[in-house]
């Protein structure tokens, strides 16, 4: 097809005009609001890439690696090195996982649980920003909206894992 998008499958249909604002959106408020974020976390340890961590362990309770990369949408990899760091600065403990052998399990501490709050004072702030002028009703329809980009997210990564 002629000005496809190089890299684009063989037989995929160039994505409509109206998808590609959503994609540029999405992703430009998606970066803009990990440098909010990280603005107002500055000092304590905590980052963007960190924060959904914490949150999830928040929200969830004590939770197992690989567990904790699933429900993010990040590899182990990714989630060993942040517990590393977070464990360093106090707000996570690391147990032996109840499977055994190299499993490790993870909670928040006291300071967690207190840097938590921190994380989202500060996300409410940026959505009270982005969000200056729409209806609640509207808000709750974008709401509705990413709970489903979320879901989908979820389905299509647990069935299709990254190679």
């Amino acid at each position: 097809m002629t000005g496809m998008p190089t890299g684009m499958p063989t037989g995929m249909a160039p994505t409509p005009a109206g998808e590609r604002v959503i994609n540029r959106h999405v992703a430009l408020l998606f970066r803009m609001g990990e440098r909010y974020l990280n603005r107002q976390l500055a000092g304590s340890g905590v980052t963007s890439g960190t924060a959904p961590l914490l949150l999830e362990l928040r929200e969830q309770g004590q939770r197992q690696l690989t567990t904790i990369a699933t429900a993010i949408g990040v590899d182990k990899a990714h989630v060993t090195r942040s517990v590393r760091a977070l464990e360093n600065a106090g707000y996570v403990a690391v147990s032996p996982g109840a499977g055994g052998g190299r499993s490790l399990s993870v909670t928040l501490t006291p300071s967690g649980e207190e840097v938590v709050i921190r994380i989202e004072t500060a996300m409410l702030a940026w959505i009270d920003i982005v969000s200056a002028g729409v209806e609640p009703k509207e808000l709750a329809t974008v709401n509705a909206v990413f709970d489903r980009f979320y879901t989908n997210a979820r389905a299509h990564l647990e069935i299709a894992p990254a190679p």
